[in-house]
């Protein structure tokens, strides 16, 4: 038995991050696209008027999702890659706190705002505690 046999026999969770993944970069993919499309209307919806800022953040999903429909269709997925889709998963929570305790400073928000931007980090934040449990119960696997 070649190592990637074995490796493919003990990962545990395969089929449940794959799914955590797809869900992940279509929920991703359609809010990066709504943000680079309608700008001015995301800004006026949340508040966040600094439309330049929401395009590029809007470019910054399409990329990420790039990565993580990569990483989907790998026959192996390395823990590695997907410990590191949880980390910016729980930086963009991370932000979003500080987004919503900065409300005045660099911007200011709608309630509506608030709200939809506490509902995207509850959501990435599931994503990431589930990318980061594939990642601890499989943390010693390797490549071969």
């Amino acid at each position: 038995m070649n190592q990637n046999q074995y490796e493919k026999k003990n990962v545990s969770g395969d089929r449940f991050i794959r799914y955590v993944l797809l869900t992940n970069g279509l929920s991703t993919g359609i809010l990066g696209i709504i943000i680079i499309l309608f700008p001015h209307f995301v800004a006026s919806l949340t508040g966040l008027d600094r439309s330049s800022y929401l395009v590029g953040t809007g470019i910054f999903l399409l990329i990420f999702i790039a990565f993580v429909f990569g990483t989907v269709k790998m026959k192996f997925i390395r823990p590695l890659y997907v410990l590191i889709f949880s980390v910016v998963d729980f930086l963009w929570v991370i932000g979003s706190i500080f987004l919503i305790a900065e409300n005045g400073t660099w911007f200011t928000m709608t309630f509506l705002g608030i709200w939809i931007v506490v509902l995207v980090a509850l959501v990435v934040g599931a994503f990431a505690i589930c990318e980061f449990y594939y990642w601890w119960v499989n943390r010693s696997l390797k490549k071969g």
